[in-house]
């Protein structure tokens, strides 16, 4: 019985360690081109970076704050019917683009997303938003910005 009480108390002590280690996933947001208002939500799993506001053409950027880490998930949801382009990449690796596009034409309607040249997803588009996930592998270096440029459609 005793071994068991003493084992009790070694495990108390390591799940106490634990938990008190809390994991943070906030980002923060800052517009670079453009108006823009912005709100943040989610939890430590998913985040959505949600443009209430936004110009036609812009740039941001999405830090990670001293002592957070990345959380599993991220999106972008702009407040447009359609976009011309979207493209992301990192403060570590400013060559390999995160691109999503319109692809045009009959039948065509649809968002093209790429990643280091290979194609990550297609989707359907419709609604009066875009929503976009960032790939996870943007985040594998464990970069401390994420730059984000869009252009909406002007022209339909």
């Amino acid at each position: 019985m005793r071994k068991l009480s003493t084992l009790f108390a070694i495990l108390l002590i390591f799940s106490g360690c634990n938990s008190s280690e809390e994991i943070n996933t906030t980002l923060s947001y800052e517009a670079t081109k453009g108006f823009h208002k912005v709100e943040i939500v989610g939890d430590d799993l998913q985040r959505v970076v949600v443009f209430e506001e936004i110009s036609d053409i812009g740039k941001g950027t999405i830090t990670l704050p001293e002592g957070n880490v990345w959380p599993k998930e991220i999106k972008v949801k702009l407040p447009f019917p359609r976009l011309e382009g979207f493209k992301a990449y990192t403060n570590l690796d400013k060559e390999h683009l995160f691109e999503h596009f319109h692809a045009a034409g009959v039948g065509n309607n649809q968002y093209i997303g790429t990643y280091k040249g290979a194609e990550k997803k297609r989707l359907a588009k419709d609604g009066q938003f875009v929503e976009i996930e960032l790939p996870a592998e943007m985040f594998e270096d464990n970069p401390k910005i994420i730059y984000i440029e869009w252009v909406n459609v002007y022209r339909i």
